[in-house]
């Protein structure tokens, strides 16, 4: 028996190009963060407190979705995601350690629950890329959380990267939502 898309499913179906859009920004933005480490702290900052609001709001938007295992769950982290971001821009100059494991956590929590959801949720297509996109937040995460006090440069390696294979996997994610508009 094959099940129909539900309304919030087709909405974001018809706005796949706004996702995809997200998607190549947050490439983009990975791809400044690696090419100038070392004078991007206060930028960095500052981006990852926008990143970490927008985060928090889809996340939030998200926890109200039809195909979400864990809508409490999800709602949690986007608040957490929201609060975090409103900190970090309040207070930029502070501490690398304080961004870092705020940034972890919120990667740990979104691994955890990206895994729960590819496993939960049998109706989601690309599972295993979700799943594999789990994997991949909670190993960045961990290792931020791991060790708070890197060099700038790690961390805006670190963040650049995962910023780079997050916004890869809104962007393929984003095609995979164009097809429910051509079921």
């Amino acid at each position: 028996m094959e099940t129909q898309p539900g309304p919030t499913s087709l909405l974001l179906a018809r706005e796949w190009s706004a996702i995809l859009v997200i998607g190549i920004l947050t490439v983009a933005l990975g791809a400044i963060i690696l090419a100038w480490p070392s004078q991007t702290l206060t930028v960095l900052s500052v981006l990852l407190g926008i990143q970490l609001l927008v985060f928090g709001v889809f996340r939030l938007i998200g926890a109200f979705a039809d195909n979400v295992v864990s809508p409490g769950f999800v709602g949690f982290i986007g608040i957490l995601g929201m609060i975090g971001g409103v900190v970090v821009l309040r207070h930029p100059f502070e501490t690398v350690t304080v961004l870092a494991t705020i940034l972890g956590a919120v990667w740990i929590v979104t691994g955890v629950i990206e895994i729960i959801d590819a496993i939960a949720n049998k109706y989601v297509d690309g599972r295993g890329w979700l799943a594999l996109a789990g994997l991949l937040s909670i190993a960045a995460g961990s290792v931020i959380v791991a060790w708070p006090e890197p060099t700038v440069t790690v961390v805006a390696w670190i963040a650049g990267f995962y910023l780079i294979v997050f916004g890869l996997f809104i962007s393929a994610s984003a095609f995979s939502i164009r097809s429910l508009t051509q079921a």
